[in-house]
């Protein structure tokens, strides 16, 4: 203990001699110090920012509570989710969707100016984030005649079944075209 009290003697002595000393440990307590108040300022705000969100969520809870007509909204989103179940393709299995997109598609082709046109499949995937929807893609290439890509195109906006062009490649060299489309089925159960 007397080692001690000794070394603290002598610290005490040099910081009164030393100035530069001295200074150097008010500048490191200094930093210390406002190192500790921005911290706490972070915190401080992420916690005033937390609360305006929740603030906010409890005011959008409180103004649907008050003036929603629940059945009226549960009529309308029916209707919204009837809409939609009749946009969406129907099939039995994969292999059942796939082969209706491929005669859906052979079908369009077979009136256009398409020559050496074939169609491929391509991914069958489950929707992420949309329960009993599965994406089922199909390619078809192909070269054209002028105009050609511009029927095609009508022909697939204006089918009976809803189908999304994923992709359109059009060469003008070699009047090539590849076009990926997709097709959204339901009723295919999960195991294929």
């Amino acid at each position: 203990m007397n080692t001690l009290q000794r070394q603290i003697a002598q610290a005490q002595l040099e910081l009164q001699l030393n100035t530069r000393l001295r200074l150097g440990v008010w500048m490191i307590l200094i930093i210390f110090l406002v190192y500790v108040a921005l911290v706490q300022s972070d915190r401080l705000a992420d916690t005033q920012l937390e609360f305006a969100d929740q603030l906010a969520r409890l005011d959008r809870v409180k103004s649907m509570r008050s003036g929603a007509d629940w059945t009226g909204e549960l009529a309308s989103e029916e209707a919204r989710a009837a809409d939609l179940n009749a946009a969406l393709w129907k099939a039995e299995s994969q292999g059942l969707a796939q082969a209706s997109l491929q005669a859906t598609l052979d079908d369009i082709v077979s009136g256009l100016e398409l020559s050496n046109a074939r169609i491929r499949s391509g991914v069958m995937q489950p929707v992420a984030d949309i329960p009993d929807v599965w994406q089922i893609q199909a390619q078809l290439d192909g070269s054209y005649r002028a105009g050609a890509e511009l029927q095609l195109l009508y022909a697939i906006a204006m089918n009976t079944e809803k189908l999304t062009i994923d992709r359109l490649d059009l060469s003008r060299q070699n009047s090539r075209l590849v076009v990926l489309v997709s097709a959204y089925f339901i009723g295919i159960p999960a195991d294929g």
